[in-house]
């Protein structure tokens, strides 16, 4: 009897470490190094995809004044109405000239969102012999007094595209960014992040980098558009200094998935069942901009069955400190016994207004709203070391029946390296306490999925996407992707969101990653990139149960 027993304590070992979960392991079971993942298509979104926010559309302007009303300097934050300006549409375009008035001008377009996309559609520039012609567009604090603008000039003796802004309607900072300005038509845009801003071209259809105001440098002492107050005191306007003549198409402001994705985590249930809506995934995921406090946590949803990638919205993070916060790297799930949306992320905005990140590096939200449409607000705070240990990243946060535990799963950082380790809690957002050590291995992207009918932990790292047995992380091998990101080379620090589908789909399991190039023309360590990268799979063994 004494042999029998230590024989199968030998094989639950084996099997799953000494943390080996229940499982119903009856029938054909699916194994995830056994699936071959085929790539199926791939897509990096530059400033496209977009979910509208306002629009200037000179064609279909019909009360200028109304519509758009022109501002004139105040003394104080109180709006004052530019009666001089009068507005020139042509062809269906606005024609800004010194018959508009004596200028300079600013009129409206929208509202000011912190973490928005703001374009303006240039026609043609033409400068008189003697006078430089000045055409952009602003966010300004009602009154003009403190303005962010972006501005391109053009003249017999100067050209360039310029970021000047104003403090107490003076004049404190202004940097060339570039002396070349497109010759033809283009798009001028701004991609705004809440205290800084980078500025790129678009001509022919293609996005060019000119500059942005570093982190380190930002705005926010004169104009920080994450203040709840001053967004709503601000605007979006077309600027002008009415010399020579510029032709406008049009102007919009839009949420915008950025110049590259990232961090894609698939949109759960609590115990990580897809939250299938209307036959579609929703995964969250960064819209990068230029680094690590310059992005913003994106939502998008996708047809699983094709690649009808959808960029649904974008989520902020209220701290309770009158700030709209950009964290990000967020795991959103739907907890249906608590009837809430929940969220374990990222502390990349900062907390507590200050802009350091917290001990742990993570934070949690929730909201009885559904956060996957649009512009949403959910509830935060940072999460304190006494919750839970060191410095983590990539949260990844279900509830485990068989042990009736709270699971997380992260990226942390031990001894200048990141790894991954597991917590559990008696409930969500409580105290955790370690499950097993950190591993060895670099380890990002962390998250953990039902296959077959068995729980396994997957991340990325130094080589390839890796299988983990859960929830001791036991290493158990490479998944096989079919031109993995980076191919012929190592598929690196990725993320591996893999989804088991239910009946009716052509594949069975599908897994949405990225890769990591910046983007051209970004100097330093930066962190903007990269392409989306799906891919699809089935198992050998037909007759397996479904996970969910």
């Amino acid at each position: 009897m004494m042999k029998i027993k230590l024989l199968l304590l030998l094989v639950i070992v084996s099997s799953g470490g000494l943390w080996a979960q229940h499982a119903d392991s009856s029938g054909p079971q699916v194994n995830p190094l056994d699936l071959r993942f085929q790539r199926l298509a791939v897509r990096r979104f530059v400033f496209s995809n977009n979910v509208p926010l306002s629009a200037f559309v000179p064609a279909e302007i019909v009360s200028f004044p109304s519509m758009h009303p022109a501002f004139a300097t105040s003394p104080d934050a109180t709006p004052v109405c530019d009666t001089s300006f009068r507005a020139q549409i042509t062809h269906g375009e606005l024609v800004l000239n010194k018959d508009c008035g004596k200028g300079p001008v600013s009129f409206y377009v929208g509202g000011v969102y912190p973490y928005a996309t703001y374009e303006l559609d240039i026609s043609s520039i033409m400068p008189d012999k003697k006078d430089v012609t000045e055409i952009g567009f602003e966010l300004a604090r009602q009154g003009l007094r403190d303005r962010v603008q972006v501005v391109v000039r053009s003249g017999p003796s100067e050209q360039g595209i310029y970021l000047r802004i104003y403090s107490d309607a003076v004049i404190e900072r202004e940097v060339k960014y570039t002396s070349l300005v497109p010759t033809g038509a283009f798009k001028l845009r701004a991609q705004l992040y809440g205290r800084s801003v980078g500025v790129f071209i678009e001509e022919h259809g293609e996005t060019k980098y000119t500059g942005s105001v570093p982190t380190k440098e930002d705005f926010s002492r004169i104009l920080d558009l994450r203040v709840v107050k001053t967004l709503q005191e601000s605007t979006f306007n077309i600027i002008s200094n009415l010399r020579g003549t510029a032709v406008i198409a049009g102007a919009r402001s839009f949420l915008s998935s950025g110049i590259g994705q990232a961090d894609i985590r698939l949109i759960s249930h609590e115990d990580l069942s897809p939250y299938l809506d209307q036959g579609r995934l929703w995964f969250t995921f960064t819209c990068r901009g230029i680094d690590i406090a310059q992005s913003a946590q994106g939502v998008m949803s996708l047809d699983p069955s094709v690649f009808d990638v959808r960029f649904e919205g974008m989520i902020v993070f209220d701290h309770g400190d009158g700030l709209l916060r950009n964290d990000y790297a967020s795991h959103l799930f739907y907890d249906r016994d608590a009837k809430e949306w929940r969220a374990y992320g990222c502390d990349f905005g900062g907390t507590a207004n200050t802009e350091g990140r917290s001990g742990t590096g993570l934070v949690l939200a929730s909201t009885s709203k559904d956060p996957r449409r649009g512009f949403s607000v959910m509830k935060a705070k940072r999460i304190e070391p006494e919750s839970i240990a060191g410095h983590n990243e990539d949260p990844c946060i279900f509830y485990d029946a068989s042990v009736k535990k709270w699971r997380l799963l992260t990226s942390a950082f031990v001894n200048g390296t990141i790894t991954s380790r597991t917590f559990e809690s008696d409930t969500w957002d409580g105290k955790f306490a370690p499950v097993a050590p950190p591993i060895s291995m670099n380890s990002t992207g962390t998250s953990i999925q039902k296959i077959g009918q068995h729980y396994y932990a997957f991340m990325g790292g130094l080589g390839n996407l890796r299988a983990h047995s859960y929830p001791d992380l036991r290493l158990l091998g490479e998944l096989n992707l079919h031109l993995q990101p980076h191919w012929p080379k190592p598929a690196g620090r990725v993320w591996a969101s893999i989804v088991p589908l239910p009946e009716g789909f052509p594949y069975r399991y599908v897994l949405l990653t990225m890769d990591r190039p910046n983007f051209p023309g970004i100097q330093g360590a930066n962190w903007s990139y990269g392409a989306l990268y799906y891919y699809g799979a089935n198992p050998d063994v037909a007759s397996a149960k479904y996970e969910y």
